[in-house]
């Protein structure tokens, strides 16, 4: 057999193996990711109806005598989601390279993702934001009209509030995330395309962008926290503090501002937004 049929052979063999390899990681990790979501989903609304109807999660659990650890479950479930949908999606939307390292300023791994559609990443944060106003609006109206029949300072009363904060600043959080991100999708190529002429490879600014934005975006992390001080907002109408209401709302307004603002002028780092790096 000639030496180049051989090498042919041996290359399509890896690339038939590396096909099933990412195949595997998708559906397992897609579906590790969905599972625990939904696990998740289900355990915050029984903490939410049950503490509701006057339960203490003691009562269930009787090792949870505060409650914490069962309040606490969801979290982990969506923390385990997020690492199978992150391995599930790479695996079917990313092309892995290595890239410069350390020296160039660069990551050590970079990953070419093909980006999800406009709609679909708007549909995204419809379901973060819809998340957001089941776990924190409603029951701070519910409340506010008096139709929460739950004795106050009770343990049932506790822990259903800590509930209520917990997962309203989670999804206030990744509701911030995803606008932002949304927002760069719209933006970033074209801003990019606009003012290549302006960005000078391995110059300060460059490199600076490249490892605030490009590698650590950060500008993310700013919206997660403008998204969480919002989703922490209406708790002041239960609390019957104005000032707790309007202070989380300035300071989500003011995170916002500076994470859209760096967001508008992420195209400074010269790289396309839907490459990703990483130091890991």
């Amino acid at each position: 057999m000639p030496r180049t049929t051989h090498r042919k052979r041996s290359r399509a063999e890896r690339e038939a193996a590396t096909a099933r390899i990412r195949k595997a990681v998708a559906v397992a990790g897609n579906l590790v990711g969905a599972v625990a979501l939904l696990v998740a989903i289900g355990a915050v609304v029984w903490l939410l109806t049950y503490t509701a109807g006057g339960g203490r999660i003691s009562a269930v659990f009787p090792d949870d005598i505060g409650g914490t650890e069962t309040i606490a479950f969801p979290t982990l479930m969506v923390g385990l989601s997020m690492i199978g949908f992150f391995l599930g999606q790479y695996a079917v939307r990313g092309r892995w390279e290595v890239a410069g390292g350390k020296a160039s300023s660069g990551g050590s791994f970079a990953v070419l993702l093909r980006p999800i559609s406009v709609r679909l990443h708007a549909l995204f944060l419809a379901c973060a934001l819809t998340a957001w106003v089941l776990v924190m609006v409603v029951p701070v109206v519910l409340d506010a009209s008096g139709a929460l029949d739950i004795a106050g300072g009770s343990s049932a009363a506790i822990q259903f509030w800590f509930t209520v904060t917990v997962y309203g600043v989670i999804t206030g959080l990744l509701a911030g995330m995803i606008a932002l991100s949304l927002l760069k999708k719209r933006t970033y190529n074209d801003r990019l395309a606009r003012n290549k002429s302006q960005v000078t490879p391995g110059s300060h600014s460059q490199l600076w962008w490249r490892k605030f934005s490009h590698i650590w975006r950060a500008e993310l992390g700013i919206a997660g926290f403008a998204g969480a001080a919002f989703g922490l907002s209406p708790l002041g109408v239960h609390l019957q503090s104005p000032l707790y209401g309007f202070g989380a709302l300035a300071i989500g307004v003011v995170l916002m501002t500076i994470a859209v603002l760096l967001a508008l002028n992420a195209w400074r780092s010269g790289l396309p937004v839907e490459r990703v790096e990483s130091y890991t």
